[in-house]
């Protein structure tokens, strides 16, 4: 055997010996090719080098809202994990960090990394979502499946001989496999049949039918006058609209409130004390947008007259005044007649109008000088106070505490004043009064 060369201790081919060198001992027809070998060894590549590069990873910037909506979604409980991962990829990513960065801090591959930066860079934030899938072919026909999801549409449970109101997904596939409609279904296919269909049996709202004979003519009318109300207040006329909130409750929470954070909505204790009720009586002057009003112990027919009797007192100069208001029991009593009456200096005579629907056509009467104008039968949302009234519960009354009634009241008033200072304008009514169409 024949020797060539020597190879230091600590390099790839030495041995354990303890010799500084040793002889590599080859078979002598491999040594005759010895001039030719520079080395009897392949030298390693150092680290790196001769990787294949992979696709570079997209740079992120985000936007104000984007970063809020991701660290909102990192923060929320409800989160799923998942969708959590992706949205700290991409706000870490944000910050500028390169993937093999972002992968050492959250305990991920680059290879997942550079998926959602990609996902995120072409989707925006619907990217960190899971694409769909086929998954495996469905068992259930398409007839079986508009079968199931015509039987929540057309069928109650009553229908069915169930004792409760509305289907769940869990009755609906028991019901389903004993009609024979399926063999057998998971309450989960159900609830996908339905979603996908848009069905939300669980959730409901409140729904009015429309039975007043009325209702077209009395809308048009209501409607005309708003679109009229500019040339009324050119000649001096006034237009209000009336309405009672009743029942207004003085409630105290038993703890403060918390205060909205980000990520987090206002928070108030559930519980309360009740201090009470009034009554808020109100109008509307249609061509300013002004709310005035005044709290009373009750809304009787008397107590509703006297009411607007210090209202029409209010513009002795106005040629015309017009009153919208609802077809309330009380707004139709002699008192309110008398009251209309004596602003417009005509005679009324309780004997001739013993019916409430000789009452009413005499505050319908156009041939005097205050005309009250009446919203349809369940159609009192034409009236524009009850907008103002809307407005008054979502910014006082129901984020409200108060101590008693008279805390509750000086509030109403003050915002009212804060209201006609800095907020009143006339609402721009679009409505034209086109027949509602079915």
């Amino acid at each position: 055997m024949s020797s060539i060369g020597a190879t230091p201790r600590g390099s790839i081919a030495s041995s354990p010996s303890r010799s500084a060198w040793h002889t590599v001992c080859v078979h002598p027809s491999v040594a005759a090719l010895a001039p030719s070998l520079k080395s009897p060894w392949r030298a390693l590549p150092p680290p790196g080098a001769g990787r294949r590069g992979g696709r570079q990873a997209p740079s992120i910037r985000l936007r104000a809202d984007e970063q809020l909506q991701l660290e909102s979604l990192v923060r929320a409980g409800s989160t799923e994990q998942r969708i959590v991962r992706r949205a700290r990829i991409v706000l870490l990513a944000g910050q500028g960090l390169q993937s093999v960065e972002i992968a050492r801090q959250l305990g991920l591959s680059e290879n997942t990394v550079g998926l959602w930066r990609r996902r995120y860079s072409k989707q925006g934030p619907t990217g960190l979502r899971d694409a769909p899938r086929s998954g495996r072919p469905s068992p259930f026909t398409a007839e079986q499946r508009t079968r199931v999801v015509q039987k929540a549409i057309e069928e109650k449970p009553e229908d069915n001989g169930l004792p409760f109101s509305h289907w769940s997904s869990t009755d609906l596939a028991r019901i389903a496999s004993e009609a024979g409609i399926v063999g057998s279904i998971h309450p989960s296919t159900v609830w996908k049949w339905l979603n996908s269909a848009d069905l939300r049996p669980h959730r409901s709202r409140y729904w009015l039918r429309i039975t007043d004979p009325e209702f077209e003519e009395r809308m048009q009318d209501v409607t005309s006058l708003y679109l009229d109300t500019p040339r009324l207040a050119s000649t001096g006329a006034q237009v209000f609209c009336f309405d009672e909130k009743t029942s207004i409750q003085a409630l105290e929470r038993w703890t403060p409130d918390r205060l909205a954070r980000p990520g987090k909505p206002h928070q108030r204790d559930s519980r309360y004390r009740r201090h009470g009720t009034t009554h808020l009586l109100g109008v509307l002057q249609v061509a300013t947008g002004k709310v005035w009003g005044g709290f009373r112990e009750d809304r009787r027919g008397p107590t509703v007259a006297k009411f607007l009797s210090e209202l029409l007192a209010s513009v002795p100069d106005a040629p015309e005044i017009h009153l919208v208001m609802d077809q309330a029991s009380t707004h139709m009593t002699h008192e309110v007649c008398e009251a209309v009456a004596a602003s417009s200096e005509v005679d009324y005579k309780r004997s001739d109008y013993p019916r409430k629907l000789d009452r009413r056509a005499f505050l319908l009467d156009p041939a005097k000088r205050v005309v009250v104008h009446f919203t349809p039968v369940r159609g009192s949302w034409l009236d524009q106070i009850e907008i103002w009234f809307s407005c008054l519960q979502r910014k006082v009354i129901q984020r409200g505490s108060f101590r008693s009634v008279t805390e509750l009241q000086r509030r109403i008033v003050e915002f009212m004043d804060y209201y006609n200072r800095f907020q009143a304008r006339p609402y721009r009514w679009t409505y034209t009064g086109t027949p509602c169409r079915k």
